[in-house]
């Protein structure tokens, strides 16, 4: 067996560095849903937190969490489905340390603004579950384009 040490340049390293970024990036476009389905996902989950945070005295907004829940799985359960189809799976759960932990915080945010919208609910600050709702849905839209893969990505230049 031939052993060659090759000496690899700077420039050399950078440009394969700059290489793996970019296949980074093409596999988030890759992955992402397509914007009308992330604003559908995003729309029904904003629904949910509202729907939970105005439930209270078993009112109507009970059936709008319900409604609200359907609509967000099957069009959660759309975008795997068509995605296989395609020949691209998405990971549902994550192997990798930085992206359990990406997962995991993420979970407590939401979980945080579903819990504080409930609490301003029931002390009749409801503008506060507007807002609330509101934040869930951008940031899940904003997480479902941009790091659709679990992971922070760097853009060039950073």
């Amino acid at each position: 067996m031939n052993k060659q040490e090759q000496d690899i340049s700077v420039q050399e390293a950078k440009l394969v560095l700059d290489n793996l970024a970019d296949i980074d990036i093409n596999t988030n476009k890759l992955i992402r849903p397509p914007i009308w389905l992330t604003g559908i996902i995003a729309f029904f989950y904003g629904m949910m937190t509202f729907s939970w945070a105005a439930t209270r005295h078993e009112n109507l907004w009970m059936l709008g969490l319900i409604i609200s829940a359907v609509g967000f799985l099957l069009a959660v359960g759309f975008y795997l489905y068509t995605s296989q189809l395609l020949g691209v799976k998405p990971k549902i759960l994550s192997k990798s340390k930085k992206k359990c932990i990406f997962h995991f915080s993420t979970a407590i945010f939401f979980a945080a603004v579903i819990i504080f919208s409930r609490i301003f609910s029931l002390n009749d600050l409801d503008y506060l579950t507007y807002i609330g709702a509101a934040l869930n849905a951008t940031v899940l839209a904003y997480l479902l384009h941009f790091h659709s893969t679990g992971h922070y990505i760097k853009k060039k230049g950073e």
